[in-house]
């Protein structure tokens, strides 16, 4: 079972997107903040991050740059989400991020790109689950 961390201050957002992300057959760890974020990334080793851009004490920009220069996470899939339109989307895949979405997040997009970017086959998660 592929791991997510959700990186999220909202803990409403943060909270949703892990039942949902759940009830698709994936393990999930959150924080809270970009500090908190790489934290939790090195200690879970997760498979894929999702992570707002917007966030106290670390946002998610500078989050994503520190990740790309840890040893071992230069390739770890990054999918941002931001409620500040294209313009910060395009500045999330500057620093790195492989996908970037804008709130409200669609949830059938972000599932679309995370099992693109993991390289799951939908159905195949969904026999899984079965």
């Amino acid at each position: 079972m592929e791991k997510i961390l959700i990186v999220e201050d909202n803990v409403d957002t943060r909270e949703l997107l892990a039942k949902l992300l759940e009830l698709e057959s994936f393990s999930v760890v959150t924080a809270e903040d970009g500090l908190m974020g790489l934290q939790m990334a090195d200690d879970e080793h997760p498979d894929l991050v999702v992570t707002d851009i917007t966030m106290p004490n670390l946002n998610g920009l500078d989050m994503i740059r520190l990740l790309r220069k840890k040893c071992g996470f230069s390739e770890l899939p990054i999918v941002s989400i931001t409620a500040y339109g294209r313009t910060a989307a395009a500045q999330a895949i500057e620093a790195g991020a492989d996908r970037a979405l804008t709130k409200p997040v669609e949830f059938d997009l972000l599932i679309d790109d995370i099992n693109e970017l993991l390289h799951r086959n939908p159905s195949s998660a969904m026999e899984q689950s079965n």
